[in-house]
C-alpha cells in the first residue's frame, strides 16, 4: 500500500512580507530666529484675544439663556419639561466652549512661555521682531476700515515690550533715517594729539660787563 505524502503548501513571498510603513513627508528647515520669533508672537497675541473673545461671549451667553428661559416660563404655563430640556442643552453647549476656553488658555500659556524664552536669550533679535510688528501694524492703521483704537492699544503694549528689552522706541531707530553712532577706532586711550611745532626762543638782553678798577700806585701821578 503506498502512502501519499502531501505537498507543503508554498506560499508566496510577497504575500508573508510585512508591508513597509509610508515614508513620512520631509519636515522643512526652521525659518531665520527673527521670522521665528515674529510668528511666535503673532500666534501668543491672537490667541490672547481669542480667548478673552470666548470669555465674553460665555458671559453673555448665561445672561442670555436666563432672559429666554424666563420669558418662555412666563409665557407657558406648567411647562417645566421644556425648560429642563433647554437647560440640557445649554449645559452641554457651555461645556464644549469651557473645553475650548481651557484649551486656549493652556496653548497661550505656551507660546507666551516660548516668548518670555526668547526675550531672555536672544534680546536682539527679539526686539528686531516686535519691530517689524510694529512697522506692519503701523501701515495696517493707516488703511480704510481699520480698527485704529485696537491697533494703537497692541503697538503700545509691543512699543513697552520691546523698550524692556533695552532697545529704542521706532522713532529713534536707525531704520526711520536716524544716522549710527560714529565707531571708535580702539577701545583704548583716544589717538595722541599732533605735537606742536617749537616755539622760537628770544635772547635775553645782555647786561654791560662791569670792568675793575686797578688800584694806583703811591708813584703813580
Amino acid at each position: 500500500m503506498k502512502i501519499r505524502r502531501r505537498k507543503p503548501n508554498r506560499r508566496s513571498k510577497l504575500a508573508t512580507a510585512p508591508v513597509p510603513p509610508p515614508t513620512p513627508l520631509p519636515i522643512p528647515p526652521p525659518p531665520d530666529l527673527i521670522t521665528e520669533i515674529e510668528q511666535f508672537v503673532e500666534a501668543r497675541d491672537r490667541l490672547e484675544a481669542e480667548a478673552a473673545r470666548l470669555k465674553a461671549e460665555r458671559d453673555q451667553s448665561k445672561s442670555a439663556f436666563l432672559r429666554s428661559c424666563a420669558g418662555e416660563m412666563s409665557a407657558v404655563v406648567d411647562d417645566a419639561d421644556s425648560a429642563l430640556d433647554r437647560f440640557a442643552a445649554w449645559q452641554a453647549q457651555e461645556a464644549r466652549a469651557t473645553q475650548a476656553a481651557d484649551a486656549l488658555y493652556q496653548l497661550s500659556a505656551m507660546f507666551k512661555e516660548r516668548v518670555e524664552w526668547f526675550k531672555s536669550n536672544s534680546k536682539g533679535e527679539a526686539a528686531a521682531a516686535l519691530r517689524r510688528i510694529i512697522e506692519r501694524l503701523t501701515a495696517e492703521r493707516d488703511k480704510p476700515g481699520a480698527d485704529k483704537n485696537a491697533i494703537n492699544k497692541r503697538i503700545e503694549r509691543l512699543t513697552a515690550e520691546q523698550e524692556s528689552l533695552g532697545a529704542p522706541p521706532p522713532s529713534e531707530q536707525e531704520s526711520l533715517g536716524a544716522p549710527p553712532p560714529a565707531k571708535q577706532e580702539s577701545l583704548g586711550a583716544p589717538p595722541p594729539a599732533a605735537p606742536r611745532p617749537p616755539k622760537e626762543k628770544t635772547p635775553a638782553p645782555q647786561r654791560p660787563m662791569k670792568t675793575k678798577i686797578q688800584p694806583r700806585g703811591r708813584g703813580d701821578i
